[in-house]
């Protein structure tokens, strides 16, 4: 985590340096009298007694100690006119606004996973889903061409502080004027990444605002206002914006830092070390871009925050004693403050209110927010880019009660790169290519062409022109071992021509015709078994529709429905063939910790050749409890449900995701067992009960979700005793 953080220190540090030199003229700005004519009108400003205004700094998790001294200014009868904000300064300030007291403020960052909303990073593989019975992504690697690294330009995905806003302010309006229709008047600043000039925040919708104003820069992707200017967080004009509340003329003016002025002096020592320059150059530069604006106020506290860092966000309990400590060594100052005002001029409230922020606003359905990327639709026509992916799974079985049964063992990585290029010249037409090794397996490369008939919006109709080739063992004998096709060699030519539909609401639909052959260059012993040498002209339909579904293994809610459907010929042996699966998932969330999720999966197929592809691979925690990694049927059904905890709500930091999964599925299966070599019917599902095989499997797994993947390692055994292990990378 510390590496993550001096990490983040450093990217923070290089783009606010672009603004240093004018954080400097803009505070010596500030040094200046503020003239008559610079002068603004506030919100409402009392004219019975001093008007207070309250700027709170930002200062990332050390923000947390603004609770602590908006709680002290209430128990003194100090009145509040307005907060300014700046950052996590405008989180807590905005939350106060709304009408949220210090003790539901508390209770917010005592009960919030606050690590999470801000270390949980954007997975660096594709949201879309292109393809049916693809659950893998490109999960190493994705570069952006001239947008940066991770397909987004922030490493953060921003949909979970935007669902913790919308949880504790979604009834606000999303048109306001901040001065008028809030509990309290609020104002926030953020900075144009076009212009470079401060900008404010005084209307419209308040969690845009917040999250405007808290868009650190590299970390947070910034916001697209609708204006058509681009902002990242406001400490890159001014940490602290006292000089708003000068300019709007209130008689007090209060301000809280969080850098600890006064508490400890820097020293040499401090500078020794690689984190220590990083983090004492990022506070030069917020300085330098703030300068001056101290002097506007005429109060100010300074938690001592220094034992703390930026994303010290596992520590709220410790930050609050922070400002509880400045509270109680600043008594004399907030009871000098509170003397300014008579008992009739003080406004006492109760400090243990609840639902004021309920009175306030009319209850109204919440927008379900989305990370950036998703609400932006980004699929296959979003970026010109690189992707890089690595996975696959490995297994191994054995019987408790036959000791004849041999044991099931496979490993099969799988690396996968993936370059899209879109526009080309400016024209319609992109180009999407893919290569994908499967070790001992498969090389699988295509091209495809992708021409869109209807603007890049969210919904686009695309023709598909493909042309894609397969070397290597495309057999279901994948290890080379086995008595039959003992060296064989297989390879596969075909072109696709069809059309995709994609839209806003992740739905995906391709209708394609292909022809392909097939060659080999050993064949059976017996030479009359030549049907991997055909022209296999077949048609396909491909749906999936995930409206909200994370890939992955570690979904905690949404669903996915997959629909595939081929049906050609083969010309050489005037035999027909088909395959059609669906599958479907779907997952409950009962709490920020535990789900429940039910699948179903059913697929048959019938194929001229003996095509990898033509069955369905089984085993681990995608197939069957119980059954090793590699062995493939050409017809089954399975369902499955279980029960999902995620371990990392409770003691692990958020940007990994510690999961305990654990379900029980039971299934009907035919076809070729990858140890038998022989068909269990002609047919589909002939004697389905009779010669088929069912069996009932039960598998408990242990992961670990990154932003390189996620990692499941577990075991499962089925009621014939067969006992497995696996291990897989999605």
């Amino acid at each position: 985590m510390k590496r993550i953080t001096v990490a983040i220190m450093l990217v923070f540090l290089v783009l606010f340096s672009a603004f240093a030199d004018k954080g400097v003229n803009i505070g010596m700005k500030y040094d200046l009298v503020i003239s008559d004519d610079m002068r603004e009108d506030g919100g409402p400003v009392p004219s019975d007694r001093p008007s207070v205004a309250l700027v709170l700094s930002g200062g990332g998790a050390k923000g947390i100690a603004h609770i602590a001294i908006i709680e002290a200014l209430e128990s003194y009868g100090i009145p509040i006119d307005k907060v300014f904000g700046t950052s996590m300064g405008a989180l807590v300030g905005g939350l106060y606004s709304a009408g949220l007291s210090p003790k539901e403020l508390r209770d917010v960052v005592s009960g919030t996973d606050l690590m999470s909303l801000f270390t949980s990073f954007e997975s660096t593989g594709y949201n879309e889903v292109l393809n049916a019975f693809d659950y893998n992504s490109n999960n190493v690697l994705s570069i952006s061409l001239g947008q940066g690294i991770g397909g987004v330009t922030g490493l953060v995905d921003d949909y979970l502080v935007l669902n913790f806003l919308t949880k504790y302010i979604g009834n606000v309006p999303e048109d306001i004027d901040f001065d008028n229709d809030l509990v309290v008047p609020f104002e926030c600043n953020a900075c144009s990444l076009i212009t470079g000039d401060e900008v404010l925040f005084r209307e419209g919708s308040l969690i845009t605002a917040m999250r405007s104003s808290m868009s650190i820069p590299i970390v947070f992707e910034p916001v697209h206002l609708e204006n058509g200017d681009v902002v990242m967080d406001g400490g890159a004009e001014s940490n602290y914006i006292v000089h708003r509340a000068a300019i709007e003329g209130y008689d007090i003016i209060i301000v809280v830092t969080l850098n600890g002025y006064g508490k400890k002096e820097r020293t040499a020592d401090d500078v020794q070390s690689f984190s220590g320059v990083a983090g004492a150059a990022m506070g030069v530069v917020l300085n330098n871009a703030s300068r001056g604006e101290v002097d506007l106020a005429d109060y100010w506290f300074s938690p001592d925050t220094t034992d703390f860092t930026t994303f010290s966000f596992d520590k709220p309990l410790q930050i609050l004693a922070a400002g509880e400590h400045e509270v109680e060594e600043q008594k004399a100052k907030f009871e000098e403050i509170a003397a300014l005002f008579t008992e009739e001029q003080k406004v006492y409230k109760d400090p243990n209110r609840v639902g004021e922020y309920y009175y306030r606003y009319e209850l109204r359905e919440k927008d379900s927010y989305l990370s950036s990327k998703e609400a932006r639709h980004e699929d296959l026509l979003g970026r010109t880019r690189i992707s890089l992916g690595l996975y696959g799974s490995a297994g191994y079985g054995f019987y408790f009660n036959n000791e004849d049964e041999s044991s099931k063992r496979g490993i099969f990585p799988t690396f996968s790169i993936r370059s899209f290029i879109k526009d080309i010249h400016g024209s319609p037409v992109s180009l999407d290519g893919r290569l994908k090794v499967t070790i001992n397996r498969t090389s699988d490369l295509s091209l495809m062409a992708l021409f869109r008939f209807t603007p890049d919006e969210n919904e686009r109709l695309l023709g598909i022109a493909r042309v894609r080739t397969q070397v290597g063992s495309l057999s279901f004998i994948t290890d080379k071992t086995g008595p039959v096709r003992f060296n064989f060699f297989e390879g596969l030519v075909a072109a696709d021509l069809g059309l995709m539909l994609t839209n806003e609401y992740n739905h995906t639909l391709q209708v394609y015709a292909s022809g392909a052959n097939t060659w080999g260059v050993a064949n059976f012993d017996d030479e009359d078994n030549d049907d991997s040498y055909a022209l296999v002209p077949s048609g396909t339909v491909e749906f999936v529709f995930y409206p909200d579904y994370e890939n992955g293994f570690f979904s905690m809610a949404g669903g996915r429905f997959d629909f595939f459907a081929s049906c050609g010929c083969n010309i050489k042996k005037d035999v027909w063939f088909y395959k059609v699966g669906l599958a479907g998932e779907n997952n409950f969330k009962v709490s920020d910790k535990v789900s429940l999720w039910v699948e179903g999966t059913a697929f048959s197929s019938r194929g001229s050749t003996f095509l990898r592809s033509t069955f369905m691979e089984y085993g681990g925690w995608d197939g069957m409890p119980g059954y090793a990694i590699g062995t493939f049927f050409s017809d089954f059904v399975y369902g499955g449900a279980g029960v999902q905890i995620n371990l990392s709500k409770s003691f692990v930091s958020s940007f990994l995701s510690i999961v305990v999964r654990g379900g029980v599925r039971t299934d009907v299966g035919f076809g070729i067992d990858n140890n038998a070599y022989e068909f269990a019917s002609e047919y589909l599902f002939v004697d389905s009960f009779t010669s088929g095989i069912w069996d009932l499997g039960i598998s408990v797994g242990w992961g670990v979700g990154s932003p390189v993947g996620d990692i499941i390692l577990g075991a499962g055994f089925n009621k014939n005793m067969q006992l497995a292990f696996y291990a897989e990378l999605t």
